[in-house]
């Protein structure tokens, strides 16, 4: 049996004659392995040293110290020479069966039988080589069907590969930050990537994507506490989840090149988003939480924007009286009760939530609203903006819903020609 382990090989005799007593640590195989006459050695091989260095067991530890064991961290100490070796990274199980019959070994107990000995052969290399955590694909011929991936990989991009859908065992990569899949044919996300606990970056650009999945955006998924940037331009999307704003750590969209009809209403919830391309798309107005942006980069160039526009465009007034509907669901998004359970709240309720419109005071109204559509200097939320057009445009077009007349008054947005609605 061999631990693959990372190991730091601390001299206690060292501070003594002046010398730095640890050392670096080096990706390492660790086993057993026995000479005639039942005398145990520990073998530390690394890529350096494939000969391996050899320590007695029998009667020679000092003290093993496991308290991270299930970290798999530990140190075992040795009296002859006067070394610790610290390990980790090491597979927690396989590290604490090690360990187990090291102990077994430094009693003078046998190993025989336990399949637990190896041989003092040289390593292979494959047992000693760091493990990869970045890993690019280019083609088809290359793409691994026999084997599998490293289960330590941060960083995978598959590129040109054909794919029709994502891998199942990518799915199973639980360390992988960074997930490049562009540039393939993938027709539809599966919800089993929402499960993944660590995943940053997702780049699925150059595919046939015409949805995401219902739990893409939902608090049941892991991606609302770990998404930064999403890269999903020159697809076939119509329409984004309205529940978007629930990806509270979302850096960086790209929404470019797709059929995208309008942006989601709470677009402007999404409180760290620094950059936006959504250009190429049949936008024609913007929704009114739009203006709670705070933007690095913009990009809506192509869209539908019409180019000439007077100050007010349509305007609609809703009856001001409430119904308990409304007010209780005014009441839910404004204090941001979760609601978003499905095992609990029936689904249709969940998505007449999750339309709410803001309105300009941050509060929401669903049925009972005031409208009017007027214009919007995009400048007034981007530093760095890309025009709208060949002619250098940068208004456009903005839904804008009060939660009352009153309110649409107070933001100087209502227009003078009708007096007397407050």
């Amino acid at each position: 049996m061999r631990v693959k382990c990372q190991v730091e090989i601390v001299n206690r005799s060292a501070a003594s004659q002046g010398l730095h007593p640890r050392g670096k640590s080096a990706q390492s195989s660790l086993c057993l392995a026995k000479k005639p006459g039942d005398v145990v050695f520990m073998m530390h091989f690394t890529a350096r040293d494939k000969q391996g260095m050899k320590y007695k067991m029998k009667k020679n530890i000092m003290q093993i110290f496991g308290k991270f064991l299930s970290e798999g961290k530990a140190t075992v100490r040795l009296h002859e020479p006067p070394v610790d070796l610290c390990i980790k990274g090491a597979n927690p199980v396989e590290l604490k069966h090690f360990l187990s019959c090291v102990k077994m070994a430094h009693e003078g107990h046998s190993l025989s039988g336990k399949s637990v000995l190896s041989t003092f052969a040289p390593v292979k290399a494959k047992h000693v080589e760091k493990p990869k955590t970045k890993l690019k694909i280019t083609s088809q011929e290359v793409y691994p069907i026999t084997s599998s991936f490293s289960s330590l990989l941060e960083t995978l991009q598959v590129h040109n590969c054909q794919l029709l859908k994502v891998d199942s065992r990518i799915l199973a990569l639980k360390y992988l930050a960074h997930l490049d899949l562009s540039n393939n044919k993938i027709h539809m996300l599966p919800d089993g990537l929402c499960e993944m606990s660590t995943l940053a970056v997702l780049n699925m650009a150059h595919n046939k994507i015409k949805k995401l999945p219902s739990k893409f955006c939902s608090n049941s998924s892991n991606l609302v506490s770990t998404l930064t940037s999403l890269d999903l331009s020159h697809n076939n999307l119509t329409c984004l989840p309205e529940a978007l704003h629930m990806l509270k750590k979302l850096w960086q969209l790209n929404v470019s090149h797709n059929h995208i009809l309008k942006l989601p209403q709470n677009i402007g919830e999404l409180p760290k988003l620094q950059k936006l391309f959504a250009s190429n798309n049949l936008f024609s107005v913007l929704p009114t939480s739009f203006v709670f942006l705070r933007l690095e980069t913009l990009d809506l160039y192509g869209n539908k924007f019409p180019v000439r526009l007077s100050p007010i465009l349509k305007a609609y007034f809703a009856s001001p009286v409430l119904s308990l509907q409304e007010i209780c669901g005014r009441f839910i998004r404004k204090h941001d009760i979760f609601y978003s359970n499905d095992e609990v709240v029936p689904y249709p309720l969940i998505r007449y939530l999750d339309c709410g419109k803001q309105c300009r005071c941050k509060n929401f109204c669903f049925d009972t609203f005031c409208y009017m559509q007027s214009m919007f200097n995009l400048r007034e939320c981007c530093e760095n903006l890309v025009c709208l057009n060949s002619i250098g445009q940068t208004n456009a077009p903005m839904d804008n819903f009060f939660c009352s007349v009153k309110c649409s008054y107070n933001h100087h947005v209502f227009p003078a020609q009708f007096p007397g609605l407050l």
